[in-house]
């Protein structure tokens, strides 16, 4: 009878360690993800609140599940789980690369609550992204989704190709919107998107996701399905935000159009398949589309303020939009903004190509097959 025991307990420990993780990590992210669409919205309308305001409560819930997660599959795997993928060990705790990031994600996305406390009782409240507890928490998040993208490769969890390859295409999405979220007032406002440093922080920032999704998605247009994955996903929130009566963030960036020009490029291969032809593709295309965005459907000028009741909130929004008549469309700076974009795209590729190599083997191996 123990020796029937045995077994069926490795199983249940198996079982436990992987498909509990994986249900909690994707509520943790869904509560999360909507928690920091409606924070935004939230300090528009009420100004800066106390830490334990109900957007927060969704952001922190989310991530706690997130570490619960790893948590699971910590202890499981020191309990004999086998462990599927390659493993982070740090002394006696140990499991699966990608749940341990999640773990270490979580942690930092956690800790950055009391450093935001400690920073506005040191130097006062803030109403800026811009902030080092903010920026903490956002590389948390964006840490954890990388592991994610370890954690839903072949090989982990038990689960169907089609919905590993959607979940997959989810957490893509995500990190490119951790991204878009990091750029402060121009993902929260559009008549805030000057012609020059805009798309220039685009440039630097999301080619490394569009780079990391060549290796996590097989297939020629891998770039442009993560695109169309943050792209949905934006828009989603914006629609739930907006139905309920919140105040929405901008319309998504159309990072597609570029992503569309690094897969075009991609699939020539050689010459066209290098960086800094990658990366000009990106930022010309992007410019180029912004551009057209801007001349055709452009945001009405502000002639009050933000409506909400932060006046802080109000001095920096006019301070941007202050920027974006000194660098308008329709000028030379969109220019300046593809010429020196291309550099910055060419080694935000290079990073999410690096980052990619790190966690390739827990990545799908049928991608690496496509440069």
């Amino acid at each position: 009878m123990a020796t029937i025991a045995m077994p069926l307990r490795r199983v249940d420990i198996a079982r436990t360690g992987t498909v509990v993780p994986l249900i909690v990590g994707l509520v943790g992210t869904l509560l999360s993800w909507f928690g920091s669409g409606w924070d935004v919205s939230w300090h528009r309308i009420f100004g800066r609140d106390t830490f334990w305001s109900t957007p927060h409560l969704f952001i922190y819930t989310g991530v706690a599940l997130w570490g619960f997660a790893a948590l699971i599959a910590t202890v499981t795997a020191m309990a004999g789980r086998p462990i599927r993928g390659r493993a982070l060990v740090l002394g006696p705790l140990r499991a699966e690369l990608g749940l341990a990031l999640i773990g270490i994600g979580a942690l930092v996305t956690i800790l950055a609550g009391p450093f935001d406390n400690l920073w506005h009782a040191l130097f006062g409240r803030d109403v800026d992204i811009w902030s080092p507890p903010h920026l903490a928490g956002i590389a948390g998040g964006g840490i954890g989704l990388l592991g994610w993208l370890a954690a839903t490769a072949p090989g982990v969890f038990p689960i169907d190709d089609r919905l590993r390859r959607l979940l997959g295409l989810f957490t893509l999405g995500n990190l490119c919107a951790v991204s878009v979220f990091a750029l402060n007032f121009y993902y929260i406002t559009s008549v805030t998107r000057e012609a020059f440093f805009y798309p220039l922080l685009i440039s630097a920032l999301v080619p490394a996701t569009l780079a990391i999704a060549t290796v996590a998605l097989p297939g020629r247009w891998a770039a442009t399905w993560a695109a169309v994955a943050y792209t949905a996903i934006a828009l989603l929130g914006y629609e739930v935000l907006a139905a309920s009566g919140w105040r929405p963030p901008a319309f998504p960036p159309l990072v597609i159009a570029g992503a569309i020009a690094v897969d075009l490029l991609r699939g020539r291969g050689g010459r066209s398949a290098h960086p800094l032809t990658l990366g000009l593709g990106f930022a010309v295309v992007f410019v180029v589309a912004e551009f057209a965005r801007m001349l055709f459907f452009a945001p009405p000028v502000p002639t009050s303020a933000l409506g909400g009741v932060e006046p802080r909130v109000t001095a920096l929004y006019f301070q941007y939009y202050e920027q974006t008549v000194a660098r308008p469309w329709l000028s030379l700076w969109p220019v300046a903004a593809a010429i020196l974009g291309a550099p910055l795209a060419a080694a935000s590729w290079l990073s999410g190509k690096r980052v990619a190599a790190a966690l390739g083997d827990d990545l799908d191996t049928e991608a690496l097959a496509h440069p």
